[in-house]
């Protein structure tokens, strides 16, 4: 009798052993199913992480705040398609892809009716955007790999070899004012759809500007800039770059011309107080406005490659000398 009992608790207790090892096994089974897709995604995220072309856009996404976001999920590519051209060392870099993504893509998760929470005074009106077909990635085009490819893979103006890039020159590379639209990105596109780049379409504390509505700003802003260039760099500047060329021309207010894009972009094309010749009444004009002011957009000496002035120099008629070169002053700027 005692060894039939012995028998039977043996019995119960491999049952429940059974029991329990099934249920373990259909729930660890269960999970697997449950995250395939997911694993699935992991696998493509491995196959653009061991493509060293593109080593620099990864370490970018994983520090970024899509970093969660499978690389697949925004760029409807399949990465084994482009192993043949890895293998045979023809992939241009840095990567460009040639087509903007669009926004049927960013609001798979984003909404263009959300609440902003943007800083200080500044309106960001999305739905009104979204409605006008603007893309996503015309203003957060850096939201991700912070603009690398137009920065042609440079921080601080020097090229990074692959072989260096790591987590930490990413987070080096990665800062603000590249992953986040600037008040330029607005005002270029604005000027670009020959929209409103009033201050009162964007801010709600800074309604207008008297000074820059005169119908005569165009014309005269640069005698402001002389007087008081530290102004300008209240507004004027592209984050991330420096404010004024170095080493200085000997005048703050053209450094700072030449080294803002904003200003430069109009300074490069004719103006019309030209006229159709300037040399029979430029040598009146210089004496009117000062030579400082010519200065803005042209050189004394023949320019050298990359400087934001015109073709057109001093010297290729006159012998001026030019100043000793000096770095750049910090300007003065009143309070606002």
């Amino acid at each position: 009798m005692q060894k039939n009992r012995e028998t039977l608790l043996t019995f119960f207790a491999i049952l429940l052993f059974v029991v329990f090892s099934g249920a373990a096994l259909f729930g660890v089974m269960a999970k697997d199913k449950e995250t395939a897709p997911l694993a699935g995604n992991r696998e493509k995220q491995n196959q653009c992480n061991d493509c060293h072309e593109i080593r620099p856009e990864v370490l970018t996404w994983q520090i970024s705040s899509h970093s969660k976001i499978p690389c697949t999920k925004c760029h409807e590519v399949e990465p084994a398609k482009y192993q043949t051209k890895t293998d045979r060392k023809s992939v241009n870099k840095p990567i460009r892809i040639s087509n903007a993504i669009p926004n049927s893509v960013c609001e798979q998760c984003h909404t263009s009716n959300r609440v902003t929470t943007a800083s200080g005074d500044l309106i960001i009106p999305h739905e009104k955007h979204s409605a006008a077909g603007v893309l996503c990635v015309k203003c957060h085009s850096g939201v991700v790999h912070a603009r690398i490819a137009d920065r042609d893979l440079k921080f601080e103006g020097v090229p990074v070899s692959y072989e260096l890039w790591d987590l930490e020159v990413a987070r080096r590379v990665a800062t603000k004012p590249y992953l986040q639209p600037s008040m330029w990105t607005c005002i270029a596109c604005h000027r670009q759809a020959k929209v409103t780049r009033r201050c009162s379409a964007c801010h709600t504390e800074i309604i207008s500007l008297p000074s820059h509505e005169n119908p005569t700003w165009s014309s005269q802003h640069g005698k402001s800039a002389q007087a008081n260039v530290g102004e300008c760099t209240k507004c004027h500047v592209t984050p991330g770059l420096p404010k004024f060329i170095s080493p200085s021309t000997g005048n703050t207010a053209a450094d700072f011309a030449r080294a803002q894009q904003f200003c430069y972009s109009c300074h490069l094309l004719r103006p019309q107080m030209h006229e159709k010749s300037m040399i029979p009444i430029h040598p009146v004009k210089a004496a009117e406005r000062g030579l400082q002011n010519c200065l803005t957009c042209h050189n004394r000496e023949k320019p050298k490659a990359g400087e934001k002035v015109t073709a057109t120099y001093c010297n290729q008629c006159h012998w001026m000398q030019s100043p000793p070169q000096t770095q750049t002053p910090a300007p003065t700027t009143s309070s606002p």
